[in-house]
């Protein structure tokens, strides 16, 4: 009898004993649990995922050469190319001709006959999409990054002197240069996750101009300084930019200059995201 109330008294500490281990285990395994969703609710909430684009290619169109100077050939293409979810670089590459500035005579004595100009505009682009800003997937959104540029210019005009003979040609050259380094911020909307609207609103840069422009042909000293400041004043009056290039002492522009100066740029862009 004693023997079994023994038994009995060791076997209920037993189980109470093996109850209260079971119930320590699950609330340290409910801790743990607890605590890591915990921690997999702050790690979601400071870097919360970003958006996983519909596309990584958009081939542009851009007017905004043929509409700044009214010439339809100045045709430019760019492409852009996402390397991570928020993040894209860009080409651009167009023919660029600068508008016709000369009338049909320089300083009444020079009689212009033919006119070939030329040019090309060249630019890569470093985007950012800040997905914290943005509710679309890049490249739709606001963007910020950084460019470089280039734009070349040239022109051939052969002319003739009024007062001389048909084959007594004038030839008159110039080529200008422009290279830039600068900060861009815009906004790029997608359409039916196909179509595309970049528009680039604000580019400052630091810009570098080169150039040269020289008239060439049977003249005297006098008549070739008259022409080169009435032709100096007509460039500089059609693109204010070029008055960088000019001698500070006179208006020519008959040598080849440097100078380090600001430029802004600016663009609407028309695109096919694929």
């Amino acid at each position: 009898m004693r023997t079994k109330f023994i038994f009995r008294i060791l076997l209920a500490i037993t189980l109470i004993t093996s109850s209260g281990n079971i119930l320590a285990a699950s609330g340290v395994n409910d801790t743990i649990r607890n605590a890591n969703d915990s921690v997999s609710q702050s790690k979601n909430s400071e870097n919360p995922d970003i958006l996983t684009p519909y596309h990584r290619n958009v081939i542009k169109f851009n007017p905004t050469p043929m509409m700044l100077f009214n010439e339809l050939k100045n045709l430019t293409f760019s492409y852009e190319r996402l390397i991570k979810k928020d993040k894209s670089v860009s080409l651009q590459l167009g023919y660029l001709v600068a508008p016709q500035v000369l009338n049909d005579t320089l300083f009444n004595s020079v009689l212009l006959n033919k006119d070939t100009r030329h040019g090309i505009n060249i630019a890569f682009d470093y985007r950012v999409y800040p997905f914290s800003r943005n509710r679309r997937p890049a490249p739709d959104g606001l963007y910020y990054g950084g460019y470089t540029s280039y734009y070349g210019c040239g022109f051939e005009t052969k002319a003739r002197l009024m007062d001389a003979p048909d084959n007594d040609n004038v030839w008159l050259n110039g080529h200008s240069n422009m290279i830039n380094l600068g900060f861009e911020l815009g906004y790029q909307f997608i359409f039916a996750k196909k179509f595309s609207i970049d528009l680039l609103m604000f580019g400052p840069s630091i810009s570098g101009y080169w150039g040269n422009l020289e008239l060439t042909g049977n003249m005297n000293s006098d008549l070739e300084n008259k022409i080169d400041e009435e032709l100096a004043a007509k460039l500089k009056e059609r693109f204010p930019a070029l008055g960088y290039l000019f001698s500070d002492e006179s208006a020519t522009f008959s040598t080849s200059k440097i100078v380090l100066s600001s430029w802004f740029r600016y663009s609407v862009q028309f695109g096919y995201h694929f």
